[in-house]
């Protein structure tokens, strides 16, 4: 709903998308790279407004695997705008209100089974140190105080209205350094009144998330090749009990289906480029699809329309 309510403006950048495959390039830009887990009624927003010493992004997310690589040396804040959410982070289940910060370089796997609302913060070189980050390089998950949760939340939202109702108000500097004011003080106290997630299961996350890359590099080496468990589990040097545990964990679904997703996408990816050089026979087969009536099944059951018609109409865009 936040969305419907908001226009671009001077001070309010917005960029909307209702096309998967135009949405899926600009991820580049940030670093990150998403697989939907659902293409009903698909639709995502960003909106950004930058105030002195930091940015706030407003991301209006959908149902995902997203893999993302955070280059943030002075520190980047995430939190949900409601309270409806499950989100699993590097294998860590973060479901409740909550809020994740990091600083540094850090690789993160998201599963957002839903669409969700969240807003990042991210520090300039010139806001000074307040604390907030002990341990670079690390994504770090917190549970605060609801009340200084709400009250952050209530400051961006009006920050974004702000933006876009009255632009010209956030050209005075007196007025962007008070709201930017408000949104450190919010932060301060939810850091001050929050406690660290459970962590005592971090080696094995991070063991999780470990076994998922060399996976994710094990798929895309072998692509065109039948890909068995217990041979996936033996270059990951762990039993196949433990490697259908480390995707279950970081990516939300069994090994088997993952595969086939990746596999969904990797063959879309290569579709909609529309290259006269392939067919849909070849590309499946170049994507470990070795029976075309199984191919285009489990393809129009994930994308609503037959592989013939991605790539037809992907030559006629062209």
């Amino acid at each position: 709903m936040l969305f419907q309510t908001l226009q671009p403006s001077s001070a309010l950048s917005i960029i909307r998308f209702s096309d998967i495959d135009a949405f899926r390039p600009i991820e580049f830009v940030t670093n990150a790279r998403s697989v939907p887990l659902s293409l009903d009624n698909f639709r995502t927003a960003r909106a950004m407004v930058a105030l002195p010493d930091c940015q706030v992004n407003v991301h209006d997310s959908f149902a995902r695997i997203v893999d993302a690589s955070y280059r943030v040396p002075h520190g980047v804040i995430l939190f949900q705008l409601e309270d409806d959410y499950d989100v699993s982070a590097n294998g860590m289940t973060v479901n409740g209100p909550a809020f994740v910060a990091m600083r540094g370089q850090v690789d993160c796997q998201f599963v957002e089974p839903r669409s969700t609302l969240h807003a990042f913060v991210t520090l300039s070189p010139s806001l000074h140190d307040r604390g907030w980050f002990d341990r670079p390089d690390q994504l770090c998950a917190f549970t605060p105080d609801a009340r200084a949760l709400a009250a952050a939340r209530s400051i961006v939202i009006r920050i974004l209205q702000t933006a876009s109702a009255a632009p010209d108000l956030m050209k005075q500097p007196g007025f962007t350094h008070a709201m930017q004011e408000k949104l450190l003080l919010a932060i301060d106290e939810m850091f001050r009144s929050s406690r660290t997630l459970d962590s005592s299961d971090r080696a094995s996350n991070r063991t999780y998330c470990r076994i998922v890359r060399e996976v994710d590099a094990y798929v895309a080496f072998h692509a065109a090749s039948p890909i068995y468990s217990a041979e996936l589990a033996s270059t990951c040097g762990v039993s196949i009990r433990t490697l259908g545990t480390a995707v279950a964990s970081v990516r939300g679904m069994s090994l088997h289906r993952y595969l086939r997703l990746k596999q969904l996408w990797s063959a879309r990816t290569q579709l909609v480029k529309g290259s006269n050089a392939i067919t849909v026979a070849s590309c499946a087969r170049a994507n470990g699809f070795h029976h075309m009536g199984e191919f285009a099944r489990l393809y129009r059951t994930v994308f609503h329309e037959t592989p013939s018609r991605t790539l037809s109409r992907a030559r006629g865009a062209g």
